[in-house]
């Protein structure tokens, strides 16, 4: 654990949500518990010393965000001298990406802190850590993924339509059937609309015979 700080330097608080529900730690605690960790740890920093930066509707996969760039151009300003999150992957599930942002910020001087893993890179054991977790948490981000990926090919071998823009020549219609605990579960199918799959053959039809 990172001993108590005896200064007045501005830390900042990062801290970011993919999407707008209600669901997983919302962005206001995520701060709070910051400010927290903060007040715990660097006693001579007030409220006004915290600089807060939120990226909600983001992913982690890259750092493409607003407020994560305007930290960063902020970091290189000399504007403060630690970044606290919540937890690793709310700065990036990408491996590449979060070792570019560690080795940057080593040579900044600016502390990265992890308070849901209480990593700090401001030790050797913190950084190599640091490292390791991030490795699981790009390995996680790519196995759910994956597994999206494949759930969705079986489904579709079951003629089920996955959603998007409807293809000419079909409808998309949905379909309910009754499962053996007599729950309703609801589907969508195409469906054949002979006019329009007429036209499409019209179509295409010269140009199979040109080839």
């Amino acid at each position: 654990m990172k001993q108590t700080k005896e200064n007045t330097e501005q830390i900042a608080v990062y801290s970011r949500k993919s999407k707008f529900t209600g669901k997983g730690e919302s962005i206001e605690n995520q701060v709070e518990l910051c400010r927290q960790y903060i007040h715990a740890h660097y006693p001579n920093c007030n409220d006004e010393d915290i600089l807060i930066y939120e990226d909600e509707g983001f992913s982690g996969k890259n750092t493409e965000r607003p407020e994560f760039k305007k930290m960063m151009a902020d970091a290189r300003a000399n504007t403060f001298s630690a970044i606290v999150c919540y937890r690793l992957d709310r700065i990036s599930r990408n491996i590449g990406d979060f070792a570019k942002l560690i080795e940057e910020l080593d040579g900044l001087k600016v502390s990265f802190i992890s308070i849901k893993e209480q990593f700090d890179t401001s030790s050797p054991m913190g950084r190599a850590m640091m490292y390791i977790s991030s490795v699981f948490s790009q390995l996680e981000r790519e196995t759910i993924a994956e597994r999206i990926r494949d759930n969705m090919h079986e489904l579709a071998k079951t003629g089920r339509w996955l959603g998007g823009r409807t293809p000419t020549g079909y409808k998309s219609e949905s379909v309910e059937k009754i499962t053996v605990e007599g729950k309703i579960k609801k589907a969508c199918k195409l469906t054949l609309i002979p006019e329009e799959a007429e036209i499409i053959k019209q179509i295409y039809e010269p140009m199979k015979k040109s080839l």
